[in-house]
């Protein structure tokens, strides 16, 4: 099922990015800058957000506090992308007749770079999940039985071409633009989740470079992003799990201007009908994903990417998640495969060597 993208698969993935880029650019543009660091003094911060927790380190010889602009950040990703709130824009969307209107650019920033990876995944990463997620019972809702029609309705509502941004935003006069979306039918809904965290990673770092800051590190729910050195002068190193319950050392991985998120399907599942199923659902199955894939994790340049194709690499399993591999080379994976005989086996890119060439310097 997977669609060989070759040279022009790689060019669209890069033209989404650059597209992304532009709107983070464009947000960054809005953020107070408050100069440039002198030394390297380490500001730690941490707390809870978007339902987990987060880290955030960086070398600041101002020593500034950038708590309060960091948690205003956090407030306006729930404001726009938070399922719980039943007043956020995503909620509101899913609320919504056939036609909804929004100023929303994080809303529209999200969707727009879901669609674009829902092409190229050939439909792997789709966030549109969300009624088979509620009729598996792997949402709030919970389910100890298995609903069989509601999960042969949930599939008819489930494919990110069910909603149209209508065209023109781009050139309208109001900023930021009201922006109107089409859906397919009223119960199609939108589900941020395998994108929100790697896309507010995002929004904190370029917070964080717009203060003249260049060595930091900011992690959200284990989705990270990092740049320059730690306060040793060395690269941030980031810990891939074993595919185990508890949280053990796998491998480590120094990140130097790159981001790194990870899926897995070895420590959420759900029990219907007495059978044990993982929490990531195949969209074009309409069927939680039951292959050998035990962990993926992704480095790319901006998290929001990584993020979803942890995901989609998840769904696809281990032999069209590599066939998809080799023609994306701009990424790089770390993918656990289940060996069938209660080991497990490690498959990487080609390009992975070069961040354990960090570790031997």
């Amino acid at each position: 099922m997977i669609t060989a993208a070759g040279p022009s698969g790689k060019s669209r993935l890069v033209r989404g990015f650059l597209l992304f880029c532009a709107t983070l650019l464009l947000l960054a543009a809005c953020t107070n800058g408050d100069g440039t660091t002198t030394k390297n003094d380490l500001m730690v911060l941490h707390g809870e957000a978007q339902g987990t927790t987060f880290t955030i380190k960086y070398l600041d010889g101002l020593e500034r506090d950038l708590s309060p602009s960091v948690d205003s950040l956090f407030r306006a990703m729930d404001r726009s992308l938070s399922l719980w709130d039943s007043t956020s824009t995503v909620s509101r969307f899913n609320a919504s007749s056939d036609t909804f209107v929004s100023s929303d650019v994080h809303f529209r920033t999200v969707v727009s770079l879901s669609q674009h990876l829902w092409r190229i995944t050939d439909q792997a990463f789709d966030p549109t999940v969300l009624p088979l997620v509620r009729a598996w019972g792997l949402g709030k809702e919970g389910r100890t039985e298995l609903d069989t029609a509601a999960v042969s309705t949930a599939r008819s509502l489930v494919g990110m071409d069910r909603i149209r941004i209508a065209e023109g935003w781009r050139h309208s006069s109001v900023v930021p633009p009201e922006v109107t979306y089409h859906k397919a039918d009223p119960a199609v809904q939108f589900d941020p989740n395998g994108i929100a965290q790697g896309y507010t990673v995002d929004l904190i770092s370029l917070l964080i470079q717009r203060s003249g800051i260049t060595d930091y590190m900011v992690e959200v729910g284990g989705e990270t992003r990092c740049s320059g050195t730690n306060q040793e002068g060395d690269p941030w190193r980031m810990q891939i799990d074993k595919p185990v319950e508890k949280h053990v050392q796998q491998a480590v991985v120094p990140l130097r201007g790159e981001s790194l998120a990870t899926s897995g399907n070895y420590r959420k599942f759900i029990e219907l009908n007495g059978k044990r199923y993982g929490h990531t659902i195949d969209p074009r199955t309409g069927r939680p994903a039951m292959n050998a894939l035990m962990s993926a994790s992704v480095i790319a340049d901006d998290c929001a990417t990584a993020d979803a194709m942890g995901t989609a690499l998840m769904v696809m399993g281990p032999e069209k998640a590599k066939a998809w591999l080799v023609h994306h080379p701009e990424l790089d994976a770390y993918l656990i495969i289940d060996d069938g005989r209660g080991g497990y086996l490690v498959w990487t890119t080609p390009n992975w060597p070069r961040y354990e060439d960090r570790i031997a310097r």
